[in-house]
């Protein structure tokens, strides 16, 4: 082997070696990096209490199953279609439009006898004599029959500074007389259900002569007024 080759295989492994010691010094160097875990500290949650709410109880209200309107009032003139008269000559028939409406789903009973008017100017508390509708223009009377002394809606009840007062009539023939066999008496009139939302009927009234103003009352409390010129 030549000198000159001797010379290129120790440079060569010269060379080789530093590279291998660097290379080794620098793989020394290289620190691994940590993993740093961080320990979060667990929020505690604190549970924030619903708001108490306060429910006010309101009483219901209690409506009356009936409602009323007074419509037009006359004094009848023309008795031909009143099949009934006065005892007393000097009364009058004081007829009055009662717009009745049922506010409830039930079917209410409506009991006439319950009406009253009171006349400011005799003090008195007056009952119905008669109720009628009208079809086809047509008065229709409903029945009455004489007052059952055990049960009597109007006398029990009475208002402070008015006095109870009752008509008695009489039946009548197509000749507007008295008929036959019978006589007059206080008649109390018919109870009846209602089935329909709204009804209209005609109340009569005994009145003195020269009426201008009362007060209607169902079942003692006030529901309007009738007033005639």
């Amino acid at each position: 082997m030549s000198f000159k080759r001797l010379i290129i295989l120790f440079i060569i492994f010269i060379t080789t070696s530093i590279l291998t010691t660097s290379t080794a010094q620098i793989t020394d160097t290289i620190v691994q990096p940590k993993t740093i875990i961080k320990k979060i500290d667990s929020v505690k949650t604190t549970k924030i209490p619903q708001p108490i709410i306060a429910v006010e109880t309101i009483d219901s209200i209690q409506k009356e199953p009936l409602s009323f309107i007074i419509g037009k009032s006359l004094i009848n003139k023309s008795l031909w279609l009143q099949p009934y008269r006065f005892e007393n000559k000097v009364l009058k028939t004081l007829s009055v439009k009662i717009i009745i409406k049922r506010i409830s789903n039930i079917k209410e009973s409506l009991d006439f006898d319950l009406f009253s008017l009171l006349d400011e100017t005799t003090k008195q508390r007056i009952r119905p004599s008669g109720v009628y509708y009208l079809k086809a223009d047509k008065k229709k009377y409903l029945k009455s029959k004489s007052v059952n002394q055990n049960y009597n809606n109007f006398r029990e009840t009475t208002v402070e500074g008015f006095q109870n007062f009752e008509a008695k009539t009489y039946k009548i023939n197509f000749l507007g007389l008295q008929k036959k066999n019978t006589k007059a008496s206080v008649k109390s009139l018919k109870k009846i259900n209602l089935k329909a939302k709204k009804v209209t009927y005609y109340l009569d009234f005994p009145v003195q002569k020269g009426f201008t103003y009362g007060k209607i009352y169902y079942n003692n409390k006030p529901i309007g007024f009738s007033a005639v010129k």
